[in-house]
């Protein structure tokens, strides 16, 4: 490869040289006459045969010939271009595939979000609850799929595990990470048990306050969404990089905050006391 590269190399300035050339020692109007001076002296004008063309510019066959051998073998080297530009497909292709899982993702998670947010209401009908139950399905599966392919960028693509260690960002993605999971567990605690009480039927119409808290969990998973990806490509781009911070204390410190507010949340679903609906049920 290095050795086709400085054979292509060579040929291109090679080209360039008999292109100065030509442009140095320019062929005359008539052709085959050489370089003349046009000052008339005591002597006789320069003899022809005495001119300075030493690569024979003014010879037009000769210009041509020169073309045709410098532009075939530049075709030649024309195989390195697209070698050279798929050298990385095999692992470029896994790692399109990983930022396209993580992009659609986020994106899931986001359109569950917006079902539960436009779905939940007091007083909701039995369909609207399954309805509720399976975006909440849905959006933790898109969450798994969310954290292991940007687990797979993180160790295997992208910039590796040694840059981002050392980004402060990155530990804010993940802290916000935290925080949206730990606010989800409130509506998934709180969708089991209504699940678990229809089945053996003893489910209750869904309270103004519970619908409340619902709708509000549900709008701060919808602007963490939103926060999230700001962060990633700010942290892709290096702002705010700096190893001089030891990354375990602010991977202690995201740890902290999502487990803090799991406990938070679930603690909160289990205990929630719900008040009376304003609206009857449509069930």
């Amino acid at each position: 490869m290095i050795t086709m590269t400085k054979i292509f190399t060579s040929v291109v300035l090679g080209g360039l040289l008999i292109s100065i050339a030509n442009a140095w020692a320019p062929r005359l109007q008539h052709q085959g006459h050489p370089i003349t001076s046009t000052t008339k002296t005591n002597h006789d004008i320069f003899d022809k045969k005495a001119c300075f063309d030493p690569l024979n510019m003014t010879n037009e066959k000769s210009v041509n010939a020169k073309a045709i051998l410098v532009s075939s073998v530049a075709l030649l080297g024309a195989p390195m271009a697209s070698s050279a530009a798929t050298a990385f497909a095999p692992a470029a292709i896994p790692s399109a595939l990983a930022a396209y899982g993580h992009f659609v993702s986020i994106l899931g998670m986001l359109g569950c979000v917006m079902i539960e947010r436009m779905t939940i209401k007091p007083g909701m009908s039995g369909d609207d609850e399954d309805l509720v139950a399976a975006a909440d399905i849905a959006y933790g599966l898109f969450g798994v799929s969310l954290v292991y392919t940007g687990y797979l960028r993180l160790t295997q693509y992208e910039k590796g595990w040694l840059f981002y260690q050392n980004e402060p960002l990155f530990w804010l993605k993940i802290a916000f990470v935290g925080v949206l999971g730990a606010a989800s567990f409130f509506n998934t605690t709180t969708i089991i048990k209504r699940a678990v009480a229809k089945r053996n039927g003893e489910l209750e119409p869904l309270g103004d306050a519970l619908a409340k808290r619902m709708i509000q969990i549900c709008n701060a998973e919808i602007v963490a969404l939103g926060v999230i990806p700001l962060t990633a490509t700010l942290m892709a781009r290096g702002v705010g990089y700096s190893d001089s911070i030891p990354w375990i204390g602010e991977a202690a410190f995201a740890a902290l905050v999502s487990a803090g507010l799991s406990y938070k949340y679930i603690k909160e679903a289990l205990t929630f006391k719900d008040g009376p609906t304003a609206v009857k049920s449509d069930e």
